[in-house]
């Protein structure tokens, strides 16, 4: 190989390593990173019968309880109408979504059980 190929390798790759950025969480215009906000699907029924019953229960987002009470409950109200959406919907789960200029990401943890009661007094 001749020595001036050998130069256009070797400055095509410092190019490429130059000029790329990783520019992992910063994906949103604004330049903030998205609020994080792990939810669970916990089962309403202790008894099913011919209907499932589940609920929606949020682990601690922590902006959100900061805000004033009004923005607050119509935040959580937008999040949880986003969660029943993405569980009827699962194909567009882990999308982020935008309230009032903020950009949202859910989390689903999986739920055990392992942690309730049920009122069945466990010792």
């Amino acid at each position: 190989m001749k020595s001036l190929s050998r130069i256009h390798i070797i400055l095509a790759v410092l190019a490429f390593l130059i000029g790329s950025k990783l520019r992992g969480q910063h994906i949103n215009i604004i330049g903030e990173r998205p609020e994080l906000v792990p939810y669970q699907i916990v089962p309403i029924d202790l008894d099913p019968g011919c209907v499932f019953e589940i609920g929606i229960e949020l682990v601690a987002p922590y902006a959100i309880n900061n805000a004033p009470d009004v923005q607050r409950d119509e935040t959580l109200d937008i999040i949880y109408k986003r969660i029943a959406y993405e569980v009827v919907n699962p194909h567009k789960q882990s999308a982020l979504f935008q309230i009032d200029g903020k950009l949202y990401h859910l989390i689903r943890i999986p739920y055990t059980g392992a942690s309730e009661d049920y009122g069945m007094n466990w010792e």
